[in-house]
This record gives structure tokens, C-alpha cells and sequence, in this order.
């Protein structure tokens, strides 16, 4: 039979390692989104150079296809950068899931544990 004593440290246990697990996915989710954030003015910011730089570059008497051909390059840049960063924000993500199911783990073994 379990005491009432060992009942509330099982319980304040389980609560410590809920905290714990609450600060670091949002620390996580934290980094994440400034991160994103960070990244996509930075890829605005690319976008914006090379369509600055694609129309200094382009004579007035270039054709129109040209203009479009430098344009479609300077975007495919941006593009990739885009893609890179998409792909960091995921494994971000994943390894925040990663670590909610280990802190989940942790929270459970506290509250099943024996006396």
C-alpha cells in the first residue's frame, strides 16, 4: 500500500519533469521560430539583391526575354536557399518531437514508479 508521503513525492516528481519538459520544448519551438524568421528576411533580402542587381545589369534595349531569363535565375537562387531552410526548420521540429516523446517517457516511469 502506498503512503500518502510517497504519493506526494511521486507526484511532485512527475510535475518537476513536466516543467523540465515544458521549458525545453519551448526553448526548442523558441529557436525554431526565430530562427525562420531570421531565415526568411535573410532569403527576402537575397531575392531583393539579385533583383536589384538583375535590372542594374539589364540595358534598356535588352529584350524582354532576357530580363526574364536574369529574373528566373536570381529566383531559383532564392529558391534553394528557401528549400535549405525549410529543411533545417523540420529537423528542428522533429528533434522537438523527439523530445517530448523522451521527457513524456521520463513523466510516466515517475508516476508508475514502485515504492
Amino acid at each position: 500500500m502506498m503512503t500518502l508521503d510517497r504519493m506526494v513525492e511521486r507526484n511532485q516528481a512527475a510535475n518537476l519533469l513536466a516543467l523540465q519538459c515544458m521549458l525545453r520544448l519551448g526553448g526548442l519551438m523558441g529557436i525554431g521560430m526565430l530562427g525562420a524568421v531570421r531565415k526568411t528576411l535573410d532569403t527576402y533580402l537575397v531575392c531583393l539583391r539579385h533583383g536589384v542587381d538583375c535590372m542594374a545589369q539589364s540595358p534598356v534595349a535588352d529584350s524582354p526575354e532576357k530580363l526574364v531569363i536574369g529574373c528566373v535565375d536570381a529566383t531559383t537562387e532564392c529558391i534553394e536557399r528557401s528549400w535549405q531552410d525549410y529543411r533545417n526548420n523540420l529537423q528542428i521540429l522533429l528533434l522537438t518531437q523527439d523530445e517530448a516523446l523522451i521527457w513524456v517517457t521520463r513523466i510516466d516511469r515517475a508516476l508508475l514508479a514502485a515504492d
